[in-house]
């Protein structure tokens, strides 16, 4: 079964660039439709079927607007299982992550705003989906953060750095306390857009797929988002006082409180696990 969707104030613009439905985005890979604008393949290793692209299109007033568009070309059993288990059993990954990105827009939680969908659907089981996000201003925060310190940039140092340390945690525990949570937190899915040294940084989520709002252990989950964020502090080389500070913004709590060690007990070990299991892989 064959189900689509797209914002009605995106289909003007995607007509007017060849996309007159989003069905058309499960035929064949995008940058090979006759589609105009440029394409950009974001591929990495262990995407399972799954393929990115940065589609940069210009509208009838000439203004540049970019587009990211994710394709699911028959997902292996074990992401169909975890879809059934924890998303839809009718419905798609592109869908879900389409709903997604609107309930996170209901709640104002700045995130990837969706343009829309497409799924071919054979009872529970996914053929093939395609999700159009809004692309979103800034970059990575990894890649940000990085680029940040090798310039010696003044954020980077004394009370700025720990102003956007608080910020980000502030952001992180808003959106958690929405009942989200990510599945995927890593840094590289936080972009912040800091151009304007007169204005604080401003934070989005992206990659929304595996977002979801858990009913049970809901700790276990949130734990793994927390440490997702500590093993990405810890790869862009911050120091145990950043990530404690994160932490402890994060909590609201005081350095040295019971509760405060266990949780960052918790989320440390859960992060040093992560890391070993990538250091394994590597080797």
């Amino acid at each position: 079964m064959l189900r689509e969707h797209v914002r009605e104030d995106w289909r003007g613009r995607l007509s007017a660039a060849g996309v007159e439905a989003a069905g058309m985005l499960l035929e064949d890979a995008p940058d090979r439709l006759p589609i105009d604008g440029s394409w950009q393949l974001l591929s990495k290793p262990g995407l399972s079927g799954r393929q990115r692209w940065r589609w940069t299109i210009e509208d009838s007033s000439a203004e540049r607007r970019i587009v990211y568009v994710k394709r699911y070309d028959a997902p292996p059993l074990r992401q169909q299982w975890d879809r059934l288990r924890r998303q839809a059993a009718s419905h798609s990954t592109a869908w879900w992550e389409f709903q997604q990105a609107n309930r996170l827009a209901a709640l104002r939680v700045p995130a990837a705003a969706a343009i829309g969908y497409a799924e071919r659907m054979c009872g529970p089981i996914e053929s093939c989906s395609a999700v159009l996000l809004e692309g979103v201003s800034g970059e990575a925060f990894d890649r940000f953060w990085t680029a940040a310190c090798e310039r010696g940039e003044r954020l980077t140092h004394g009370m700025a750095r720990h102003d956007i340390t608080r910020r980000l945690a502030r952001f992180v525990a808003a959106f958690h306390q929405t009942g989200f949570r990510h599945r995927d937190l890593y840094l590289c899915h936080i972009f912040v857009d800091a151009e304007h040294a007169e204005a604080p940084p401003q934070f989005r989520l992206i990659d929304l797929a595996r977002t979801f709002r858990p009913r049970w252990r809901r700790m276990r989950w949130l734990v793994k988002d927390l440490s997702q964020l500590d093993v990405s502090a810890r790869q862009i080389g911050a120091s145990r006082a950043d990530r404690l500070r994160f932490l402890l913004t994060y909590l609201g709590l005081q350095r040295g409180t019971a509760r405060a060690g266990r949780i960052i007990n918790r989320i440390q070990a859960k992060s040093d696990r992560i890391l070993g299991r990538m250091a394994r892989k590597g080797g």
